[in-house]
């Protein structure tokens, strides 16, 4: 059976700083820590199975009806839903990618193909990928990209999903990561579109997500899904977190300013460093510095197992300074090592 890794694990690993995990740095809000206290004793009752008020606040905030919005127990949660409803035969994945689209896709009985994206030209997807936009039901694209954190250019984004109108192609788009990218973009209309509040409000053990899409495609998706996967705590902390504008400014300035340090001290190492807009850096190094690193209890993300890379590429999570510095003392060192 293929193995499906992610990063975050903590549990059996010694683990002093963990940069494997692309989780906000500033942790849970305040108001989202204070509105599951004061929700405590609700805990008796079952959760509410339409989930109405984050719905109202979602729609709110995203200025769409609350009819197109469907509530997850996560973004997997709802990625494995919109696949066993629509049940694609043919579907075409992004390589590398986010690995549960292609665990959704296997589970039923998915003919899946591969749209390779190339090291020469960054990572990034190119106008080569619509010409692969024929013969398949399904696409998904995360955007920004995980681990590469590549955005896909509008002009392109606007043609992939035309395309897919023309040829019939339900066009899946991730967009968990969007939130930190300042001048980022989000599509409506032609898409399902997956979000999360897993990395940007650090809820990543609350456990929610919602989905945003056709009338239809929501309702069937809601059929297929357990009646009480979303808990009561984890709606209220999402009613909470929605609310909390001042929460996510200063994080997007923190993190994208911390970002171009990283940056910068890798490629000083002189690791190849790629163009992520998201809150993490993908970089090219030598095979093992997640092992040196695991020495010293700093986890990052070897992605040795997504589908196109090796034991060479590595994503790390943008924290807080002192720990970001912490990270590339480490990495001075390791270097230092293997160069012996």
């Amino acid at each position: 059976m293929k193995r499906f890794e992610h990063g975050g694990d903590i549990y059996r690993n010694n683990v002093r700083i963990d940069f494997s995990a692309n989780i906000n740095p500033f942790g849970i809000p305040e108001g989202v820590k204070k509105a599951i206290i004061n929700d405590i004793d609700k805990l008796a009752y079952y959760p509410d199975t339409e989930c109405v008020r984050l719905r109202r606040a979602i729609s709110e905030k995203e200025n769409i009806p609350v009819e197109n919005i469907l509530i997850g127990n996560g973004a997997a949660d709802l990625i494995f839903a919109v696949v066993r409803v629509l049940r694609p035969e043919r579907a075409l994945l992004i390589s590398p990618t986010f690995s549960e689209y292609e665990k959704a896709l296997e589970s039923v009985s998915c003919d899946i193909k591969y749209f390779t994206l190339k090291e020469e030209n960054g990572f990034a997807l190119t106008d080569d990928y619509l010409n692969h936009l024929t013969d398949t039901d399904m696409i998904f694209i995360c955007n920004p990209n995980n681990p590469t954190g590549n955005i896909v250019d509008k002009n392109l984004m606007d043609k992939i999903l035309s395309r897919c109108r023309q040829n019939n192609i339900t066009a899946v788009v991730d967009e968990c990561f969007m939130d930190f990218v300042p001048h980022g973009y989000s599509v409506r209309g032609d898409a399902v579109v997956i979000k999360a509040f897993t990395k940007l409000y650090a809820m990543a053990g609350i456990r929610l997500g919602y989905m945003i899409g056709d009338t239809k495609i929501i309702k069937d998706s809601k059929s297929v899904m357990q009646s009480w996967s979303v808990s009561s705590l984890a709606q209220v902390a999402g009613v909470a977190a929605v609310c909390d504008t001042e929460y996510v400014e200063k994080s997007v300035e923190y993190i994208n300013h911390e970002r171009e340090f990283l940056i910068a001290e890798l490629k000083k190492m002189n690791f190849i460093v790629y163009g992520s807009q998201a809150n993490f850096v993908f970089f090219k190094g030598d095979t093992n510095i997640h092992k040196e690193l695991l020495k010293k209890a700093i986890l990052v993300r070897s992605c040795e197992n997504f589908r196109g890379l090796d034991g060479q590429f590595y994503r790390i999570a943008v924290k807080l300074h002192e720990e970001n510095v912490q990270l590339i003392e480490a990495l001075r060192e390791a270097v230092q090592w293997q160069k012996r």
